[in-house]
């Protein structure tokens, strides 16, 4: 049997680590799909199925899209159901050497999309663990694009009855199990029959019961935001958040910077309601349709940030069973009832204010653009004020509002000195940085505005100098910039010149300050590409 083509087989060799993937393989413009994951993408995003050759007898099966509307595609897989493995070019094709590097620097799935065009605005996303031992269970929740981390155990009695009402309770989009928990089919039958969600599976080393680490990288707190030290009776919340944060890292390729609290929370702190009381209630979604206009959280949101609508979900779906939390709660929201002038200048603060948390997010994963750090700007510019409106209430909840809030300032005076008021949307577009913020910066765009400059007038300086009338600087992409003399010429040349080429007709040199010239001009341009 023939072998594959050295590009054909990298792919499989890809493919092969990523086998519960559909693998979008990054050639040239184009991210394309083969074999198996051909006939299965073409059929789902309803593109043409086509061939590639690939080394053997008959052509591998092939689709692709445009790695500019890939995001587009991707959506259309991830609400399908599928997990999408993104392999990138690594390397400039034009430089490489044989076969351009390529791997994969991303996995999509269900619970880890932090693309806007994937999120609804007012609710989270959530991923979900879940770690058996026995007849007990650990729970560790997380929404990536926020940075909202949430874990719990559950070691009393009807355990899985009270796993299946926490899994109604967040209604996660992917949910993470250990091996334990995926071999008893008929407990995954019944989460599946409950909740339509994505159900990967980890090796049991991925749930590691080690807790230094998390201690270390981590704050912890309890119900009521109170620091906890120690994680020692917490024996299934630490391998679930073990799990959870495995799985997190070996999709996302990276740290998760934005997450840096863990909230360790009690069941019994808030009412058990299984999912089909949730349904039936209707609470945030109709059970004919689910959508949100006729529920409970229809006729209540108000609220005039992302922000705020994702909360007001949360508090829906974990109704308090605590007096004095629900009093404390109460006492704010009479407050605000009944002063309309604060209420009034509240709503009005919060309706500038952006979604700093996905901001927060974006610029943890790096795909933040200026126009993200603009929102943020002006979004923090309103804290002052929003903190200032709440200097005089009265309420305990009010008050430790104010007294917690963060200003920010800093992160405002950064963005304030760094970036200009209308910047350009990617990077590779560039006009981004203020001039003065950075002098490394400002020297590399002057490098691109005012290269040709600086080259006409080395030229000029150096034909009076020298005396040569018909000295040029020139530039090939063998030698770089050089100056050129000819044959008749050479006897005026200085000392400080330096050989580069002997043509037939004359001689090229270069200089110090050519080089440096040089070595500034085409150091903006790697970068800028």
């Amino acid at each position: 049997m023939a072998e594959y083509s050295p590009m054909m087989q990298h792919y499989l060799d890809t493919k092969e680590n990523y086998k519960d993937c559909i693998l979008f393989y990054r050639l040239g413009d184009f991210y394309e799909m083969f074999f198996d994951d051909a006939k299965l993408a073409s059929r789902e995003l309803e593109i043409t199925l086509t061939g590639r050759e690939c080394g053997q007898e008959e052509r591998a099966p092939m689709c692709g899209v445009p790695f500019h509307a890939a995001n587009m595609y991707i959506a259309k897989l991830i609400e399908k159901g599928y997990k999408v493995a993104i392999c990138e070019q690594l390397e400039d094709p034009k430089q490489a050497k044989g076969i351009v590097k390529r791997d994969v620097i991303r996995v999509v799935t269900p619970g880890t999309v932090i693309e806007d065009n994937l999120l609804e605005e007012k609710k989270n996303n959530y991923i979900m663990s879940i770690y058996k031992q026995g007849i007990f269970f650990g729970v560790a929740v997380c929404d990536i694009s926020t940075g909202d981390f949430l874990a719990t155990q559950i070691k009393e009695t009807n355990n899985f009855i009270k796993l299946l009402d926490e899994i109604a309770r967040y209604y996660p989009a992917e949910i993470v199990v250990n091996e334990m928990l995926y071999s008893c089919q008929d407990e995954i039958s019944k989460i599946r029959e409950r909740i339509d969600c994505y159900i990967s599976h980890l090796e049991e080393k991925s749930f590691s019961p080690e807790a230094e680490k998390l201690i270390s990288r981590y704050e912890f707190t309890d119900d009521k935001g109170e620091k906890i030290e120690r994680l020692e009776d917490k024996e299934f919340v630490v391998p679930a958040i073990n799990g959870l944060l495995e799985y997190i890292t070996q999709t996302q390729k990276m740290e998760m910077e934005h997450i840096n609290v863990i909230k360790v929370y009690n069941t019994t702190r808030y009412m058990s309601l299984d999912i089909s009381a949730r349904r039936n209630l209707e609470l945030t979604e109709r059970m004919r349709d689910k959508g949100k206009k006729g529920t409970l959280l229809w006729v209540l949101d108000k609220t005039a940030t992302s922000m705020g609508g994702r909360l007001l979900r949360r508090w829906i779906n974990d109704p308090l069973i605590d007096t004095d939390e629900i009093n404390g709660r109460l006492e704010a929201v009479k407050e605000l009832k009944g002063n309309m002038i604060l209420k009034d200048d509240v709503l009005e603060s919060l309706k500038k204010i952006f979604d700093i948390e996905r901001i927060a997010g974006k610029i943890s994963y790096g795909n933040a653009n200026a126009r993200d750090m603009l929102s943020l700007k002006s979004s923090v510019a309103k804290l002052p004020e929003l903190r200032n409106l709440l200097k005089d209430v009265k309420s305990d909840r009010l008050k430790e509002i104010y007294e917690n809030m963060d200003e920010l300032t800093d992160i405002y005076e950064l963005i304030e000195k760094s970036i200009i008021e209308e910047p350009g949307i990617t990077i590779t577009d560039g006009n981004i940085i203020k001039k003065g913020y950075n002098e490394e910066v400002d020297k590399l765009k002057s490098a691109s505005t005012d290269g040709k400059t600086w080259l006409i007038d080395l030229e000029a300086r150096e034909k009076e100098q020298t005396g040569i009338k018909n000295l040029k600087i020139s530039y090939n992409k063998v030698f770089g910039y050089y100056i050129e003399v000819t044959k008749s010429n050479l006897k005026m040349v200085p000392d400080r010149y330096v050989r580069k080429q002997t043509l037939t007709n004359g001689e090229r040199y270069i200089t110090e300050e050519l080089k440096e010239i040089e070595s500034t001009i085409l150091r903006f341009t790697r970068e800028a590409s």
